[in-house]
């Protein structure tokens, strides 16, 4: 068995994280959610907007914070709320620095949380198995 076909195992490509990284994605979270609530200098599309921040995973060196979004009740895109989050990212991030104490300020990036589409393909799918 080759090298390649070993990498794409579901254990491989996501680690489980360490008891810091846990709580370091958990105080940018909180801090992450409370930016957004008090909407100061962020993008005028995101005031007042349903959004729930569904996950935070960080990088080993504590550098990095994928950042999982999902809109409710909006009429805006998934697209255009993620150009909103970029527009805005280092306003965030100077809030989330003087929210946490750590040595370096870790980069945000945004993603859209696609689960809840993929779980109501799967459970299509599951129903179309079940109706054949």
């Amino acid at each position: 068995m080759s090298k390649n076909k070993s990498s794409f195992k579901l254990k491989n490509r996501e680690k489980p994280q360490s008891q810091r990284q846990l709580k370091v994605s958990q105080l940018i979270s909180s801090a992450l959610i409370d930016c957004l609530r008090k909407g100061k200098r962020i993008d005028a599309r995101l005031f007042s907007m349903p959004l729930t921040i569904t996950k935070v995973n960080i990088s080993n060196d504590l550098k990095i914070a994928n950042c999982y979004f999902l809109p409710f009740n909006t009429s805006l895109s998934s697209d255009v709320i993620l150009e909103a989050l970029e527009e805005s990212k280092y306003v965030i991030r100077q809030h989330i620095t003087k929210e946490i104490n750590m040595k370096y300020s870790p980069e945000i990036r945004f993603y859209h949380d696609e689960a809840f589409e993929n779980l109501a393909e799967i459970e299509n799918l599951f129903k179309k198995l079940s109706l054949n």
